[in-house]
Order: C-alpha cells, then structure tokens, then sequence
C-alpha cells in the first residue's frame, strides 16, 4: 500500500514537471503620434510684445550732467515711459575714467558712477561702440566694460571676450530679442581704436562682411535682431553712405536698424528687402541728454535758412528720437509693431546764462503743449521736420494705424541654434 502511494506521488510529480510554467504576457505595444522627446513642455508664446527702447546720445557735459546724480535727475522724467518697456538702450557716448587737463583735444568722459547710476534711471543696456569710446585709449574702453559689469548694465558694441557677440535685450516665453552693435568711426589712432575688445566695421566691403557675420550669428541665437550702429557726419542729416550700409544690415537679417552719432534727428525710412521684409531704418536718432543747444529757446527770431549752423547746434541738438519696437510672437506669423517718441532737453541756461551749473531734464515732446517749438524748428525747411508728420510718432494727434508702422518677420530661427549670449557679471581682472 505504501508502495503504491510512492509511485502515483512520482507520477504526478513527473507531469507536474513537463508542464510548461506561466509567462508574463510582454506589454502590448500601442500606437501613438506623440512623437516629441521626453522633457519639459515648450513655452507658450508671450501674450504681448517684447517692446525694445532705443534712444539716443548721453554725453556727460562738463560740468552740468557730469554727477552721477545729474544723469538720474535728467532722465526722470521719461520714467514712466522706459518703466513701460522690457529694455531701454541709450548710446554711452563717452570713456569712463578722468580726463588730463593738459589734453590738446576733445575729450568725453565720466566717473564710474556715471554710468553706474543709469540703471537707476530705467536704462538697462548700452552701446558703447561710438567714436569716443577710446578717447582715454585702452584703459577707458576696459574701465567702461568694467563699470557696466558692477552694475549689471548690458554693454552691447565692447566687451573684454568679444564684442561682435550678439546681447539679449529681453527673453520671455522662450523667445529672444537680441542686439548686436559697433562703430564705423573712432576719434583715437591709437591701439584702442583698433583693439579687439571694440566692434569697429567702417562702410567698405570688410566692413559689411563683419556686419554679415555679426548677423548671422544672431539669427541662429535670437528670434528678432536689432542693429545699432555708430556713424555719419554731425550736424548734418544722414549720409548716403551710411544709410546704404544700413540697408546691408537689414540685408542681411536685420528685423530693425537703429543709428547715432549725428547729433541731431533725421526721418525714418522704410527699406523693403529682396525676400519681401519690412525694416525700419531709424537713419539718426539725435541725442537723448546733453548740453548742446543750450542757447536757443522759443520764440526768437526766425531760423537763417541760409545759415543752417544755427539750428544745427542749437535747436536740433535738443530734439531727439526714441525707436519704439514691440516684436509680437503670438499670432501666425512674427510681426514687429513700431513707433518714435520725440523728445526734448530743457535746459535752465535757455532761460538764464546766470546760473552755473544749469539743471537740464529729457522729456517726451507734446505735440500740442510743445507748438511753439515745433514751429520754430519748421522754419528751418531743410531740417528732419517730416518727423513731426510721421503717422508712427506715437504721441501725434490723431495718430491712425498706419500700415507703415507694421511689419511681418516672415522667418524662423536658424535650426540647430547655440545657446543665447547672455550678459553675465564678470570679476574684474
């Protein structure tokens, strides 16, 4: 009987044995069209523009705007104007350091804390590629470099690595406007004019290949580009030269092209490009704060048409514009809205030569308040006055939509793009 129970027992086990063992079925493979990479969602566009402020010239007259605290009180009134934008950009017409009394020349320079205090006062990036940046030769063009660094203040035109890089003005949304700037002209021969921590591109045909580059570059960083650039002659309206180098860099990809050295305004035009782009070129855009025109003031005698000098460094000097460019992301296509404010310098000296140091204020130009002056600058018949009939001034009465001041970006961005320049605090070496 036991006998028997141990064979059927090693029966069983032996069927138990050839028995196959339960599988786990493998997952069942299911179809998708998600294709996209494992990560983090993409940002939704931003809901409004990306709005750039480009004004004009800074130069730190000896001695009414020289203080630290003279820049900030001469800029308070366009406050709430720049406080409305994501970046405002003025030209640092000037090398940081001291100025030798015995120099022979012209020379324009501030302390540190001149260019320190800007950001106080709503301006957050300069172009400090201009004919003055070597006026204190090699060490005012590093002491400039090193002052927007301690003030976290993005120096677009010169830096110690390389100035050609493109700057991020403003990113938001996973979208970036960029700039890029440089001089056609330096007042120093000497090494600083030609040194390699300066962006210099004359009008000749090198010059336009370093602008081609310099835009190329940021195309392939930045969804939106604008130039800036340093050249002309003063006190006279925009030369041929220069806007036809202006016209290469909106060529070349330039979304807007912005320029300053002229001392005084001149219109802005419209260049339509070979592949059907819309670009502003913003042929002079004056000054933004100085001491030049002090002595003229409405109403006085008629302009001398044939005498031009006497508006040139007086009344002109005192008339500025302020590229206004907002980059739309969130519709079908890119577009780029843009506008001009006009502004103007009061200075204290207009109404009274007794007072030494002259308080002198940057505000925007009322065209109904401001008739008087208007009218006195459109006596001079070949001065820029088709800024004041301009349908993109933004403060004009009855300002319409003008299609004018509108423009697609019928572009993407470069694929396989480098990472963005961004402006970075260095230690000071």
């Amino acid at each position: 009987m036991a006998r028997a129970l141990l064979v059927a027992l090693a029966l069983l086990a032996l069927g138990c044995a050839s028995k196959p063992a339960p599988v786990d079925p493998p997952p069942a493979v299911i179809a998708t069209e998600n294709t996209e990479p494992f990560g983090p969602p993409a940002p939704p566009p931003p809901s409004g523009p990306l709005r750039v402020l480009v004004a004009g010239d800074l130069l730190p007259h000896r001695p009414s705007l020289v203080a630290p605290s003279a820049i900030h009180d001469a800029l308070a009134p366009l406050s709430p104007l720049f406080g409305g934008a994501d970046a405002v950009v003025a030209n640092y017409e000037a090398a940081t350091g001291e100025v030798d009394k015995k120099t022979p020349r012209l020379v324009y320079a501030a302390p540190p804390g001149w260019l320190e205090a800007l950001p106080g006062a709503g301006i957050k990036a300069l172009t400090v590629a201009n004919n003055h940046a070597c006026d204190l030769g090699a060490a005012g063009l590093d002491a400039t470099i090193a002052a927007a660094e301690k003030s976290n203040t993005i120096a677009i035109g010169a830096d110690r690595e390389d100035p050609w890089a493109p700057r991020v003005l403003v990113e938001r949304g996973g979208k970036r406007v960029c700039a890029v700037a440089w001089t056609t002209l330096v007042n120093s021969e000497s090494g600083c004019a030609r040194s390699s921590h300066l962006a210099v591109a004359t009008t000749s045909k090198v010059g336009k290949s370093r602008v081609d580059r310099a835009i190329a570059r940021a195309r392939q960083r930045c969804d939106a580009t604008v130039a800036i650039f340093h050249g002309g002659v003063e006190y006279v309206p925009q030369t041929n030269e220069v806007m036809d180098l202006a016209a290469h860099a909106a060529e070349a990809g330039a979304d807007a092209v912005v320029i300053h050295h002229p001392h005084i305004a001149s219109p802005v035009t419209v260049h339509t490009t070979k592949d059907g782009r819309h670009v502003p070129l913003f042929a002079s855009i004056g000054n933004l704060v100085t001491n030049q025109g002090e002595s003229w003031k409405p109403p006085m005698f008629p302009v001398l048409r044939e005498n031009r000098r006497l508006v040139c460094v007086n009344g002109w000097t005192r008339l500025g514009v302020i590229a206004d460019l907002g980059f739309r992301f969130d519709g079908p296509t890119p577009r780029l809205d843009w506008g001009l404010h006009l502004t103007w310098v009061d200075n204290e000296h207009a109404e009274d030569k007794t007072v030494a140091v002259p308080k002198i204020t940057a505000r925007l130009l009322d065209p109904d308040k401001d008739r008087a002056i208007v009218a006195q600058l459109t006596e001079d018949k070949v001065g820029p006055d088709e800024l004041f009939a301009d349908p993109c001034w933004v403060e004009r009465p009855g300002r319409a939509d003008d299609p004018r001041c509108h423009a697609d970006l019928p572009r993407e961005k470069a694929p396989g793009a480098p990472p963005p320049v961004v402006a970075r605090s260095r230690k000071k070496r």
